[in-house]
């Protein structure tokens, strides 16, 4: 918003019209011989020149006393917010088509919208196959968070054939340790069953009690899966996903264990972390002010002494 601090000298505008275009009684004797040197009398346009420069350098005066600024109105924000971790599988198994147009894909789907919903929290993300390692740390840039999460594929894990839970876990965890947020949370997202990795998952679970880490676990798959045979496909029932195991992490942590086994699912579980996991934002409004006054002085000053040269120095005037 551009505003005047001090407008009230804009009442010297019409003074300073005023005693710069008054008329002034002529007092002299006429004097024919004088006839060739009219024209450098006072009148002349070139006398005017230093007149109008120095009037004009008297309304940018006035208008530098009135202190022309820029005023913006900003909000400090401190955020309070949650420390999230989310630690995806990304063993061949997410390629399974039991939702369109697989597992990894409707994941990652729904990640980006849980995401675009989280500004005031820092994101992480893990990664996990055989073995684990840190996609992102934490960061207020859920943009490129958002952006990472779009280009993962299974091959950003070359051990893809196997699924190591616990490391997801445990990788999530060093992230986390070092948080100094009220609210630390891991979001585990897997399809399978733990079947390798140095660290187990009751491991890992232990320690993110101790470390007072909330996990909740997302268990990604149809109740029932369709399998090619020789004769079309064949349902059967999903037994990959160890249930038991990804609902004994989330209660042992106090998070709570999600099944996705269809979209309708899958769309509800992270709205609902969204409810359960609430970020706390205090804003505080302040002004900054732009100050445009120095620059129109300096101008003023110019005209100024330009005006002063022409009136009274480059120009010989005649009574």
């Amino acid at each position: 918003m551009f505003k005047f601090q001090c407008p009230y000298f804009f009442i010297l505008i019409p003074v300073i019209i005023y005693l710069f275009f008054r008329k002034q009684k002529k007092v002299g004797i006429t004097i024919p011989s004088l006839k060739n040197v009219k024209s450098h009398s006072v009148s002349s346009k070139k006398y005017l020149i230093g007149k109008y420069l120095i009037f004009l350098s008297s309304i940018l005066m006035t208008v530098a006393l009135a202190r022309p600024q820029m005023v913006s109105k900003e909000s400090k924000v401190k955020r309070n917010g949650v420390d999230i971790v989310v630690s995806l599988d990304l063993s061949l198994s997410m390629l399974q088509e039991d939702f369109k147009p697989n597992r990894l894909e409707k994941s990652k789907e729904m990640l980006e919208k849980f995401i675009q919903k989280r500004p005031n929290d820092r994101l992480g993300l893990v990664v996990f196959g055989g073995d684990a390692y840190t996609k992102i740390p934490l960061t207020f840039d859920n943009e490129m968070v958002k952006e990472t999460v779009e280009k993962i594929t299974i091959d950003d894990i070359t051990s893809n054939k196997r699924t190591a839970i616990g490391m997801g876990l445990g990788v999530s965890l060093n992230r986390l340790k070092n948080s100094n947020a009220k609210s630390k949370i891991i979001i585990l997202m897997t399809d399978g069953e733990n079947n390798a990795g140095s660290l187990s998952p009751e491991e890992a679970t232990k320690l993110a009690k101790e470390m007072g880490i909330k996990i909740y676990t997302v268990g990604i798959g149809a109740r029932e899966i369709k399998v090619p045979t020789l004769f079309g496909k064949r349902t059967l029932k999903n037994t990959e996903l160890d249930e038991n195991l990804l609902r004994n992490i989330a209660q042992e942590t106090k998070g709570k264990y999600f099944r996705a086994s269809d979209e309708k699912e899958f769309n509800k579980i992270f709205d609902e972390i969204n409810k359960l996991e609430k970020s706390k934002i205090e804003a505080r409004e302040f002004y900054s002010k732009e100050e445009y006054y120095i620059p129109i002085l300096k101008g003023a000053l110019i005209l100024l002494a330009l005006g002063l040269f022409f009136e009274f120095l480059l120009f010989i005037r005649l009574p």
